[in-house]
């Protein structure tokens, strides 16, 4: 069953411990300015558009799983629309603000690098001016577990309840490794 969340993006600075993480995926040793660093908000403990939603600790395996993939242009699984590796991740815990089931806000914080080259300059310059700034992720995940109020009615026509805020999620649980060509 395959998940699809959406963040956002924003530049990042550049150092040497940055540089050391993201060479272990470069065939070569790159520097400080041949590369772009920036970083995403890949998912996150909130009831989506969707009404789905990742459990922290689900989260928190998706990290681990999300090191070493291709970002790509478009849904589009084409080689020609790879443009960025996610080198790193972090969870971050926002104590200040509380997803709509009242649990602190948590995200998946994916930081990414882009080759400074001709093709992506006018990415990067849209990533810098705001202009490219949501991203999206998919995964399959092994479950789906219902959760929230009035679930027990079933699932679609909870769905279709969504003005009313009577709200039914389903959580991601277990995601799945990725396949070898998966990005």
């Amino acid at each position: 069953m395959k998940i699809v969340k959406f963040g956002a993006a924003a530049s990042a600075k550049t150092d040497e411990r940055e540089l050391e993480l993201l060479n272990a995926f470069a065939k070569t040793q790159l520097k400080v300015d041949e590369v772009y660093i920036f970083s995403v908000l890949l998912c996150d403990n909130e009831v989506d558009r969707d009404l789905e939603r990742f459990p922290v600790e689900t989260l928190k395996e998706l990290g681990e799983l999300f090191v070493g993939a291709t970002g790509i242009c478009d849904h589009e699984w084409r080689s020609e629309n790879q443009v960025a590796r996610i080198y790193r991740t972090e969870l971050v815990t926002d104590p200040e603000r509380l997803n709509s089931l009242g649990e602190p806000y948590c995200y998946l914080k994916g930081c990414a690098y882009m080759l400074r080259i001709p093709q992506n300059e006018e990415l990067i310059a849209q990533i810098e001016g705001g202009i490219k700034r949501e991203t999206s992720v998919g995964c399959s995940v092994k479950s789906r577990i219902r959760g929230g109020l009035r679930c027990d009615a079933g699932y679609a026509a909870d769905r279709k309840r969504r003005q009313s805020r009577l709200l039914c999620f389903a959580q991601g649980t277990e995601p799945c490794p990725r396949k070898k060509g998966d990005g």
